[in-house]
């Protein structure tokens, strides 16, 4: 009897060379489904965001190795993309 093999929950993986989290992703059914953060070599948040069954849905943010958001798309159930690109100026 086969158990049921695919992914489930949340799943990390390391950067290899500095032992840091790089990505954590939750999977349901096999799929990717729900919060993904991808994370700088530094251990900065560098990308978040959510899916709901392969389909990018919600608000992705992107941030500056040091921690600045500089980037929000905004996506429907259909995979449609709004941005907002934020301009940051110099003081």
């Amino acid at each position: 009897m086969q158990k049921n093999l695919k992914k489930n929950g949340y799943h990390r993986i390391l950067n290899q060379k500095t032992g840091r989290l790089k990505l954590v992703k939750h999977y349901k059914n096999g799929l990717v489904h729900g919060k993904i953060i991808y994370y700088w070599d530094n251990g900065q948040i560098r990308l978040t965001g959510q899916y709901d069954k392969m389909h990018r849905i919600g608000t992705w943010r992107t941030y500056e190795s040091n921690g600045i958001l500089i980037r929000e798309e905004n996506y429907d159930r259909k995979d449609t993309q709004q941005t907002n690109q934020l301009v940051l100026l110099p003081l």
